[in-house]
């Protein structure tokens, strides 16, 4: 018997484009840039939460993105619990310059997994953007 994934990985590359695509639209900026403001929120959040929660995120997330999410992660570095009080000032200092001004760009990332994870986003992923976005204007 063959093995047949129900997403291949082109499919899988196609659905992370449309996510920065969708997101570079969003921000008004390249996609280079959306890809870069994507990741760095991904990794301060995951940088944030613990091993398990980490692994309810990434399982809520699409195949390329979660390997996004997953890169140079090391789980034995993970603080094992929510500390977000930081994340803000941390995504500040982070985020390309050329778009970090942009007061509107925590809000427009939430926006873009609101409408992209409508019922499947995970309660910890959430509550740190939702976090984000009301402590910080950037």
């Amino acid at each position: 018997m063959r093995y047949s994934p129900i997403l291949t990985f082109p499919d899988a590359a196609q659905e992370a484009t449309v996510w920065i695509r969708e997101l570079s639209e969003l921000l008004g900026c390249e996609q280079r840039v959306a890809y870069e403001v994507l990741r760095t929120i991904l990794h301060g959040v995951r940088d944030r939460l613990s091993v398990d929660d980490n692994a309810k995120v990434g399982n809520d997330l699409p195949m390329m993105l979660r390997g996004l999410y997953f890169e140079a992660w090391d789980p034995m570095r993970s603080r094992g619990h929510d500390d977000l009080r930081d994340l803000p000032t941390l995504l500040n200092a982070a985020l390309p310059k050329s778009i970090a001004s942009d007061a509107e760009l925590l809000p427009k990332v939430l926006q873009l997994f609101e409408a992209r994870l409508p019922r499947k986003r995970s309660n910890k992923l959430d509550i740190a953007l939702r976090h984000c976005v009301t402590t910080a204007r950037l």
